[in-house]
């Protein structure tokens, strides 16, 4: 291993394949508590008892994980962006002839 790759490999690699591997994890959960808490205001829509405030409080609930999950994913694609830089780097990097 050429001392470029093995700074590109730790300095840009690791840490965009991080990036990517943790936002992926938070990006799973909050998408299900996505899909939970529209779940929820869809139930108290249905409900004829529902108060307005109770109703409003649910939907911003679901809007929050909603500004979450559109986090979690451009976090992802960012940190795939920066991976995929560092690859790129060690593919056109030229050995030297000695």
């Amino acid at each position: 291993m050429n001392t470029r790759q093995g700074i590109l490999i730790i300095t840009v690699i690791t840490p965009g394949l991080i990036v990517l591997a943790i936002s992926l994890y938070y990006f799973g959960t909050d998408y299900a508590a996505l899909i939970k808490a529209e779940s929820y205001v869809s139930q108290l829509v249905e409900t004829p008892n529902t108060n307005e405030r109770k109703l409003e409080f649910a939907y911003h609930r679901a809007l929050a994980h909603r500004i979450n999950v559109f986090a979690d994913g451009t976090w992802g694609l960012l940190g795939g962006a920066i991976a995929a830089l560092g690859i790129h780097g060690i593919v056109t990097i030229k050995e030297k002839e000695i």
